[in-house]
């Protein structure tokens, strides 16, 4: 039994026009559409799957559809029996797709997957773990790559910008690394230090006080092609966490480290897998989760549970 959520408000899918019919067309009688306008109805949408036996859901939306969608899949289902997940794309970068090497419109992935399911056996899938992330002792929200300092303020530029897209995308990195080369404006913003006290695994991270650059994350690729996670997915259960106070400059100057999932060199530095991570800031502060931004004074990160992603 399939079941599709489709999101209307995700840009790509409002580019789409005629985008539900053609999907409802694709899915005829093998399972549900569903479009949901709020989280409220994408909560009521995962209970009614969870009523109707559906073990296959597909996500049609940006990287926060899969977000929003996996967190209600969670609740509804229970950790343990989640159904299996397919990603429809339909955002404007779909850092989460690309990563998982999903490619193709909306509509071609999904046709390649009733096409799997119609040919008989056993749908191939592969493990994708997430991270469960609380925010002020609040209900967790179940994702892929969250971010603090210089990440939650980069997707503050890209929103404000003029039209979100890889084009935007890729402009705004340009932009970022030749002014963290002149120790320019608009690098001094972006990377302007955050003070928080950080744990990993039960213990203080020492010498981590004001970091620029904080991520945990179980996908390598942070966004156009920056694999600043190189070591997300070597090892089930945990995600990787980066957190450093390196300058600008020193990491503008290790951009094709960054790029070919390398570490970064130099000191403070904190690189390592973990299974948890509590951050405290200073005083409420931004940070994001596939690309969400949420504002918070604590934010406890664990490993949350593993998905399996089918291999379209």
């Amino acid at each position: 039994m399939l079941g599709v959520i489709l999101n209307p408000n995700a840009l790509g899918v409002r580019r789409r026009p005629g985008l539900r019919a053609r999907l409802h067309q694709l899915v005829g009688t093998r399972g549900l559409v569903v479009e949901t306008h709020s989280t409220e109805e994408l909560a009521h949408a995962a209970r009614r799957f969870v009523d109707e036996g559906v073990d296959l859901v597909a996500t049609c939306g940006g990287d926060g559809t899969n977000l929003l969608t996996v967190t209600e899949l969670v609740r509804a289902y229970g950790a343990e029996r989640l159904p299996r997940l397919c990603i429809l794309r339909g955002g404007t970068v779909n850092t989460i797709a690309e990563n998982l090497r999903v490619r193709g419109r909306s509509e071609q992935i999904l046709k390649r997957l009733i096409a799997r399911l119609d040919g008989g056996g056993e749908l191939p899938t592969h493990g994708q773990d997430t991270i469960a992330v609380s925010r002020d002792g609040g209900p967790p929200l179940y994702g892929f790559l969250f971010a603090a300092a210089m990440g939650a303020r980069f997707l503050e530029a890209y929103y404000g910008g003029p039209v979100p897209g890889p084009s935007w995308a890729i402009a705004l990195a340009a932009r970022t690394i030749a002014s963290s080369f002149v120790a320019g404006r608009f690098a001094s913003w972006l990377f302007a230090p955050v003070a928080m006290q950080l744990s990993v695994d039960g213990a203080p991270v020492r010498g981590i006080e004001q970091p620029r650059l904080l991520v945990a994350s179980t996908v390598q690729d942070v966004g156009i092609g920056m694999r600043v996670a190189w070591q997300a997915g070597r090892e089930p259960g945990r995600f990787h966490l980066i957190a450093s106070e390196l300058t600008t400059t020193q990491m503008a100057l290790q951009l094709h480290k960054v790029r070919l999932g390398r570490p970064l060199s130099g000191e403070p530095h904190f690189d390592r897998l973990a299974r948890a991570a509590e951050v405290r800031f200073a005083s409420p502060d931004t940070f994001t989760l596939d690309g969400e931004l949420w504002s918070a004074s604590v934010v406890t990160l664990t490993a949350g549970p593993r998905l399996r992603i089918a291999d379209v």
